[in-house]
């Protein structure tokens, strides 16, 4: 039977793929995860296994999928990312052939040390990283410009969205001007020359039988202060810990953040999450698992740092 998503890919996109791979006979497997609405999956020819991405151009995310290219034809062999092989349109489509990573993605909550071993990793992938050498990409701040104003809706208008001052916690409330100030001043305050990955959940990870770390999906790519991948990696994955704190500064980078440009990302994550998680509609129910989650552990974290 023929797979679903390999169906939905045009005659052209997947002649073109079959071209690029050299096989006469070609089977696909889709992949499981992630949240795009493009095609991924296995593509087997001529008994070589390849990794498929593709997505329409006028899809949301065909901007990602050209990040990821860009990205990954310029990353050093010395980054542990699968190699870009082909990358083309066809009938629409973009479309993107990868050597397939080694490795299982880790579970949930993260064993610590297999966490521990990918803060280590990014520490030493900084100097490789610092300055970007990807160039003529978004910063952090444009990244997340025009997705964080929760706390100063709040406070000017009682709501945002569908949330309401009356939906608070009590520290919320009571923290609710210092949120709205850092929510107002944090681009000034989170800049750098990393490139990051700004995606490290659990799934854009994998770990083999020999401790080697592969980084998926480069897709979300920005530049920014190093340390910004340490609080994404701790916030969008279940770590098994509520005390971020103490898991964030055994990492290298954390040893050069300036403690109130750290309180200002984690509120503008705080803010994102906090309002994301408030909508339902045609929103995948693991996905809103998932930002209530990192909206719940990001103002855990900042409750913590806060009465340190």
């Amino acid at each position: 039977m023929e797979d679903e998503q390999w169906a939905r890919l045009p005659v052209g996109a997947r002649e073109w793929l079959q071209e690029q791979v050299g096989g006469k006979t070609i089977s696909f497997a889709s992949a499981a995860g992630g949240y795009a609405s493009g095609v991924a999956g296995l593509l087997t020819a001529a008994g070589t296994v390849f990794f498929v991405k593709a997505v329409p151009v006028d899809s949301p995310s065909a901007a990602d999928y050209i990040t990821e290219a860009r990205v990954a034809r310029t990353l050093a062999p010395s980054v542990p990312t699968p190699r870009l092989l082909h990358e083309g349109s066809a009938e629409g489509w973009v479309l993107l052939v990868f050597d397939v990573a080694k490795g299982k993605t880790p579970d949930e909550p993260w064993p610590r040390d297999h966490l521990l071993a990918v803060m280590k990793m990014l520490d030493g992938l900084s100097p490789g990283l610092t300055p970007s050498p990807v160039r003529v990409l978004p910063t952090v701040a444009d990244r997340m410009r025009g997705r964080c104003s929760t706390w100063s809706q709040l406070i000017a208008n009682g709501s945002c969205g569908l949330l309401s001052i009356g939906e608070l916690s009590l520290w919320e409330r009571e923290h609710l001007p210092r949120l709205a100030r850092l929510e107002r001043s944090w681009e000034s305050m989170v800049h750098g020359e990393t490139l990051l990955h700004f995606d490290l959940r659990h799934d854009n990870l994998k770990i083999d039988e020999h401790g080697q770390i592969c980084v998926l999906d480069w897709g979300r790519a920005c530049i920014g202060p190093d340390w910004v991948d340490v609080v994404c990696l701790l916030l969008e994955s279940d770590t098994g810990s509520t005390d971020l704190e103490s898991l964030f500064i055994q990492s290298a980078r954390a040893m050069g953040a300036d403690r109130q440009a750290v309180d200002a990302f984690l509120t503008v994550l705080a803010s994102y999450w906090r309002h994301a998680a408030t909508l339902t509609h045609d929103v995948p129910a693991e996905l809103k698992r998932r930002r209530e989650f990192s909206s719940q552990s990001t103002l855990q974290w900042l409750q913590q740092r806060w009465h340190s």
